[in-house]
């Protein structure tokens, strides 16, 4: 098995356990890494619906939905990671009524690009795309007017990968109790992943 369906295994048992609820295009992992034109790449495309996870800022009778896209080229056969885009939605739905509330994207390319920091995070007004969310299980409607995102920024980070994201997703809304076994489940899998290329 590669790193990818480890971490990704762990990370859905994890959430399992917590009793949230996790849905994916209906793909098997391994499908999910395709050829981009390049005989020297590979290119991974998934999207995961994280549906009624925890907010403490939210009110009864309101739930946060997340929407997470990752699109990550290596370079084969040595599989270093050389370009991962992690975008996020964060969407609040109350009785039926879907808002998008925050959208980033986590961005890499071995090259750099101009006027960004190397690894970053970039706060924008970006939908993940209609395909996307539908493909991943989202299925309310999803207002198309941007969300009030009136500065859009890119703030250093840290290398985010996928990997990245979903360890700070999991940090951030399942409790202490099961981020330390998740901790403790990923650390050796983190060794195997792909590392950028830079």
């Amino acid at each position: 098995r590669s790193a990818y369906e480890d971490f990704l295994g762990v990370f859905q048992d994890t959430c399992d356990k917590a009793n949230l609820e996790v849905s994916a295009p209906v793909l098997p992992l391994r499908a999910c890494f395709t050829e981009s034109g390049d005989p020297t790449e590979a290119v991974f495309k998934r999207c995961l619906y994280l549906k009624g996870w925890r907010c403490r800022r939210l009110a009864r009778g309101r739930r946060l939905d997340i929407v997470i896209k990752a699109v990550e080229t290596f370079k084969i056969p040595k599989w270093l990671l050389t370009r991962s885009t992690v975008y996020l939605n964060y969407i609040v739905v109350s009785d039926s009524t879907a808002k998008l509330v925050q959208s980033l994207h986590y961005d890499f390319m071995d090259t750099g690009q101009e006027d960004h920091p190397f690894f970053h995070v970039h706060l924008t007004d970006e939908r993940i795309s209609e395909d996307d969310l539908r493909s991943a299980g989202f299925q309310l409607n999803l207002p198309k007017q941007p969300n009030e995102c009136w500065v859009t920024t890119r703030i250093p980070t840290p290398d985010m990968t996928l990997a990245s994201v979903l360890y700070c997703v999991v940090a951030d809304h399942l409790g202490t109790i099961h981020f330390k076994e998740f901790a403790q489940r990923v650390d050796s899998i983190q060794g195997r992943l792909p590392h950028p290329g830079f």
